[in-house]
């Protein structure tokens, strides 16, 4: 894929999509290809924000705390992914077939840009991180919709708004609950 493309595929259609329709990888090469090394960035991060910014997030909070918080968030974080798969090949499949490692994939493409916003992580203000991680999410909605466009070829209708609302809700649900998961036990 040409990263270039990359960022205009949130908001086309055309642009890099039907480049990623032509291969097929299985679960596990997609997985280990996209999914474990982004998944890793914002547990690196998070160790990271826990080692040096530790005051402004969680000042009382032991650092062990923090790498249990971050190794549960990073199996979470794998089981969604394989959750959204699943949902993404149930609503995609009403109309054709669909093999569960095509959901799959798209369920590995959308939350790249909710791991990148980990990076924020390095400026030590709570309102950034909040602001750049709600940015992702809007980002990781626009991967879902132009996916379903570009994948599945509905060329932007009803379906396809319908069916992105709906995977993408599912997923927005999923990440308040993901960050719950590390914001809760930190206070």
């Amino acid at each position: 894929m040409n990263l270039l493309n990359a960022p205009k595929m949130i908001w086309s259609s055309q642009d890099g999509w039907p480049e990623l329709a032509k291969r097929h990888p299985s679960v596990m090469a997609t997985f280990f290809k996209v999914v474990l090394p982004l998944s890793l960035l914002p547990i690196a991060m998070i160790l990271y924000a826990a080692s040096w910014n530790r005051s402004v997030y969680a000042p009382d909070t032991a650092l062990m705390d923090w790498v249990w918080i971050a190794a549960v968030f990073l199996v979470v974080e794998w089981g969604c992914v394989f959750a959204m798969g699943g949902l993404i090949q149930s609503v995609e499949s009403r109309d054709h077939p669909l093999e569960y490692r095509d959901g799959f994939r798209l369920a590995a493409y959308a939350p790249i840009p909710i791991w990148l916003s980990a990076l924020s992580l390095f400026v030590p203000s709570l309102a950034f991180n909040v602001a750049v991680a709600l940015l992702g999410l809007l980002a990781s909605g626009g991967l879902i919709y132009h996916g379903l466009d570009g994948w599945f070829e509905h060329n932007k209708s009803l379906t396809t708004l319908s069916r992105a609302y709906t995977i993408f809700s599912f997923g927005a649900l999923i990440w308040a609950l993901v960050v719950s998961i590390l914001v809760v036990p930190l206070l």
